[in-house]
């Protein structure tokens, strides 16, 4: 006889939680960066970028999980209206901060472009090693018997 194995019941909030830490590390390491070659702009232009793309992208991942353990048909089409309005939003966040000025006076356009591209980087490499690393099953077995 075999012992059945323990089912993680959310695999996909350990890929949530794994992407987001690594974003977040990712973030850490360009913000001391900023702070040893830059000045006090350029650390919160890559903080404000590293928390602007921790919060869109993983309430994206999540609403996607949740629709997955839900309705697992529709999660493709979900999937394709989330990063759609995932870069709605985030070119919503960068206009309004271009208009409201703070782009120019409080924040650096170059550190905060980068801050957003090397954590939607991280996010991706670590959400996509996780994932492959998970042990999601494809289909239910049959039960004995049946």
């Amino acid at each position: 006889m075999t012992t059945e194995s323990k089912q993680d019941t959310r695999p996909g909030a350990s890929v949530l939680l794994g992407a987001a830490g690594a974003a977040l590390v990712a973030g850490l390491v360009m913000t001391l960066v900023a702070w040893l070659v830059a000045d006090a702009t350029a650390v919160r232009s890559v903080l404000l970028s590293t928390l602007l793309v921790v919060v869109v992208i993983g309430f994206g991942v999540f609403v996607l999980n949740t629709v997955a353990s839900v309705m697992p048909g529709a999660t493709v089409l979900v999937a394709l209206v989330t990063y759609a309005l995932q870069l709605v939003v985030m070119a919503a966040v960068v206009l309004q901060l271009v208009r409201s000025g703070m782009m120019a006076d409080t924040l650096d356009r170059r550190w905060f472009g980068g801050g957003v591209a090397v954590a939607t980087l991280a996010w991706m490499v670590a959400q996509i090693v996780a994932a492959t690393r998970a042990r999601i099953p494809v289909y239910d077995l049959p039960e004995a018997g049946a």
